[in-house]
């Protein structure tokens, strides 16, 4: 079994620490970044893209409308006893109705892909989630951790520059930490019951 670890520089462990720091600044830049850009996306597709095929139907409407107008008038007037063709009419008629039907047909588009980015969202944010816990809670403890080691170590080499006869123990180092870390983790929540019975006073 290998021995103890020995620690003389606290330059790698300093290193890792500021690794980690630089690890959490670039992910939460990135998911604040990505974050914005979906919510720009689910802002033009929720409510820019509605609004503006809901006016283009209106207005494709109002066209097919006046062609059918336009074509009405056009029949109403014979060209020498012969009913016209109105071919210009027709041809407005048919471009105008073509158009309601492409919009109306885009409003529906609009409605589909609303209801599969609400999904893909829903999925990318419990994916996602791990990586959150990871930049929020694991990472800042360990650094924690790392910043305590290189503490420790700097008091024990202080220590040790003031009387050369003495050195520090790897052994007892690392458990200090481990058993501060323990006693953090271990220690309960303000108000919580106790699950030790109460001592029994009373001579048996």
């Amino acid at each position: 079994m290998p021995g103890p670890a020995k620690v003389y520089s606290t330059e790698a462990i300093e290193a890792a620490r500021l690794a980690l720091v630089s690890f959490i600044e670039q992910i939460t830049d990135a998911l604040s970044e990505l974050g914005g850009e979906m919510r720009r996306v689910q802002e033009w597709l929720e409510h820019d893209r509605p609004a503006y095929w809901r006016h283009q139907v209106r207005v494709s409407i109002d066209q097919v409308h006046e062609s059918q107008q336009a074509l009405h008038r056009c029949l109403m007037f014979p060209v020498a006893n012969e009913r016209p063709s109105c071919t210009e009419e027709r041809a407005a008629l048919k471009k105008a109705q073509a158009r309601q039907a492409y919009c109306e047909d885009k409003t529906q588009r609009v409605r589909h892909w609303q209801q599969t980015l609400r999904h893909e969202l829903f999925e990318y944010e419990g994916r996602i989630s791990q990586l959150v816990k990871l930049v929020e809670i694991d990472v800042p403890q360990a650094i924690g951790v790392l910043s305590r080691i290189v503490r420790t170590i700097e008091d024990y080499q202080a220590l040790r520059s003031a009387d050369p006869r003495d050195s520090y123990d790897d052994i007892s180092m690392a458990r200090e930490i481990f058993e501060e870390e323990t006693a953090q983790k271990e220690t309960p929540e303000a108000g919580a019951p106790n699950d030790q019975p109460p001592p029994n006073n009373n001579p048996v």
